[in-house]
């Protein structure tokens, strides 16, 4: 078992991702933040978690998407 305590609360920000496990990463840290995070780089998901934003708004995320990337 292992217990992770951070410093301080996360703030919501504009960042991006470059690959797949860093996208997955500031998605979490988005959700676990207070006020609204933009993400650039989602088009990441697409390569093994096309399925997690759903997945995620039946648990209550609020997630909105903008078409873009390549």
């Amino acid at each position: 078992m292992i217990g992770v305590r951070g410093p301080g609360r996360l703030h919501g920000a504009a960042v991006e991702a470059r690959d797949i496990r860093a996208v997955t990463a500031l998605l979490i840290a988005a959700l676990a933040a207070d006020g609204p995070s933009t993400i650039r780089g989602m088009f990441h998901l697409r390569r093994g978690y096309d399925h997690l934003l759903p997945n995620l708004a039946t648990l209550g995320a609020e997630i909105t998407t903008t078409p873009g990337g390549p």
